[in-house]
């Protein structure tokens, strides 16, 4: 059972968000927010869920500086952000804020339950829309550091354990399957991933993702 939030302020959105969601058998929504008061509050109570689905416009408070205070405060709650538009901005500052997804609200049932569940997981997911402008920025970024005489290629310092584990990351593979397919142990798994963000300096998926692209391990 995947134990589900909802933050967004407009009711009637949340409504039918709540009734579409609850029809899926392994899907529990507990609990539905109109603003960040009531939500922080009811996560200072200690009883947290797996996923949050936020609203990007908030009021008062965006719903970005609501997602960055719940990854500070509750590392363990993953957060999939929705919006009716999206802008280089708002897409640049999530991603790099470790948030585990960003949706668009035009983006169909379907897509909104498998990214649910890919999220739950430990995955990345995002609006195909998104990811074609966060892949645009990840080349902006790479054609920059090349002109400045920045990083570049390194691909050198990583073992071919340690790429083949990256593009495996990248493909959205959870850390069960990619164990299997390595035919090594979980633990194991994790504790290369670990080494590897350590190694290339980054903190979560989207940043290890970004400087995969940027030193050219994935396309």
């Amino acid at each position: 059972m995947i134990s589900i939030v909802l933050v967004d302020d407009h009711p009637v959105f949340l409504q039918g968000l709540e009734a579409l969601l609850s029809k899926v058998p392994h899907f529990e929504v507990v609990k539905t927010f109109s603003d960040s008061t009531g939500f922080f509050r009811y996560l200072a109570e200690g009883d947290l869920p797996e996923v949050v689905l936020l609203d990007i416009e908030m009021g008062s408070i965006t719903g970005i500086e609501i997602a960055s205070n719940v990854l500070q405060l509750y590392p363990g709650v993953k957060v999939i952000m929705l919006s009716t538009y999206f802008s280089d901005e708002y897409i640049s500052v999530l991603v790099e804020s470790g948030i585990s997804g960003y949706l668009l609200k035009s983006t169909d049932f379907k897509e909104l339950k498998d990214s649910i569940e890919k999220v739950a997981k430990g995955r990345f997911c995002c609006s195909p829309e998104i990811m074609e402008v966060v892949i645009e920025g990840f080349k902006k970024s790479s054609d920059a550091e090349s002109s400045e005489g920045g990083p570049g290629k390194e691909p050198g310092q990583l073992t071919d354990r340690e790429i083949e584990l990256v593009r495996l990351i990248a493909d959205e593979l959870t850390m069960k399957e990619i164990a299997n397919k390595l035919y090594l142990s979980e633990h194991t798994v994790k504790t290369h991933r670990k080494n590897l963000m350590a190694k290339l300096g980054v903190k979560n998926t989207a940043g290890l993702i970004k400087k995969a692209f940027l030193l050219g391990l994935i396309e």
